[in-house]
């Protein structure tokens, strides 16, 4: 095993159910021959973590959170060095799924619908880091709110360059859900794009729908400061859907006409039924936004839907966005940067998820800074 000083703990912050956060520790154990071990540098804070606190998806408890990681190779077996050409020190990033990679989803490509990974195909056991994987599966490193990661053979390893600084790494994952998003939505050059929601993944949808050739984007939100950021995460223009009288009337006045395609990433059920009605006949909706395991959203059959033969399309974690999401934070056109206004020690998990849930002090993305 090629390995550099590791602890045997490592903290991780838990939530043993739901409403309730606590500080732990856990025991590391060295990886096996096809496995690694990864050191966390940073760690999103996302609107989902929200969500399982509150018990809103599914029952993972206990649960170490966390699936936006980023670090560096701790140790790696032997197998595992050859198999990735990776060694101890060497930064990285780990897709938050942990596909089989044999299922017929994954064999065509949509490992982001493993088959494991599905409660109603009998997965026992979730196959998610931070979301439906419960502490109580060994080894219980399996939540990025912690010091350490255990990575097995069938995880997804990327090699993070040299010249992005941790900070901007951790919006890898956030940035390729945008990508896979704009993918759904089967963005092309030209197309005018409406995104629903100037959250940290609405704002990298825009800078993905523009990366992808995209000739006018408009961001509709609530926030003032966040659709002024907009314009520079790739927005030609921004409409405040709480002063507007009518917001279809006002994105038909910025693109020229309704949207080639809508994608909406508020993440509330009020949001997805506004994005059919923005988007022009024949066009295509991509509703990427997590509501909540018990929300349901309300479109018209026949209004909205079946005579305008628009396509709806879910967009589901990240699948395919890694690639080209690495190489947008190497490119830096857009200042990625800028996105995380907050940092907070593990210790301080507590006062990040107010300032997060209340969206206080002008915050747009907050990161744990596990190490430096």
């Amino acid at each position: 095993m090629v390995t550099s000083t590791v602890p045997t703990v490592s903290r991780q912050v838990v939530f043993p159910e739901r409403g309730v956060i606590r500080l732990a520790a856990v025991e590391v154990q060295p990886p096996a021959s096809d496995q690694l071990l990864m050191r966390v540098r940073r760690v999103g804070i996302c609107a989902t973590d929200l969500h399982l606190l509150e018990g809103h998806i599914g029952d993972p408890f206990p649960l170490v959170p966390g699936h936006e990681f980023v670090g560096e190779v701790a140790a790696i077996g032997a197998a595992a060095a050859r198999r990735r050409g990776l060694a101890a020190g060497d930064r990285i990033a780990v897709e938050m799924l942990l596909p089989c990679g044999a299922c017929p989803r994954c064999a065509e490509g949509r490992y982001n619908l493993c088959d494991r990974d599905d409660p109603a195909a009998g997965a026992p056991v979730g196959r998610e880091y931070g979301v439906n994987i419960p502490r109580t599966a060994a080894p219980g490193l399996w939540g990025g709110y912690a010091d350490y990661l255990h990575v097995p053979a069938e995880a997804i390893v990327h090699r993070l360059p040299d010249t992005v600084p941790w900070d901007t790494a951790a919006l890898v994952e956030p940035l390729a859900v945008s990508f896979r998003a704009v993918q759904r939505g089967r963005v092309a050059p030209g197309d005018r794009v409406v995104v629903i929601g100037p959250g940290p993944v609405g704002l990298l949808i825009s800078a993905a729908a523009k990366i992808a050739g995209a000739a006018r984007v408009v961001m509709v939100g609530t926030r003032q400061n966040r659709l002024d950021l907009a314009r520079r995460f790739g927005a030609d223009a921004a409409v405040n859907s709480r002063v507007v009288d009518d917001v279809r009337d006002a994105v038909a006045r910025e693109l020229g006409g309704l949207a080639d395609v809508v994608i909406e990433s508020a993440g509330v059920t009020a949001a997805q039924s506004q994005a059919v009605t923005l988007v022009r006949r024949g066009g295509r909706v991509v509703l990427a936004g997590a509501c909540g395991w018990g929300a349901d959203v309300t479109f018209g059959a026949d209004r909205d839907l079946l005579t305008r033969e628009i396509d709806v399309l879910p967009s589901f974690l990240s699948a395919g966005g890694y690639e080209p999401s690495i190489a947008a934070l190497t490119d830096a056109a857009y200042p990625y940067a800028d996105l995380v206004t907050h940092r907070y020690p593990l210790e301080q998990v507590r006062d990040a998820y107010d300032v997060v849930r209340e969206k206080r002090d002008d915050v747009i993305k907050a990161v744990l800074v596990l190490a430096d």
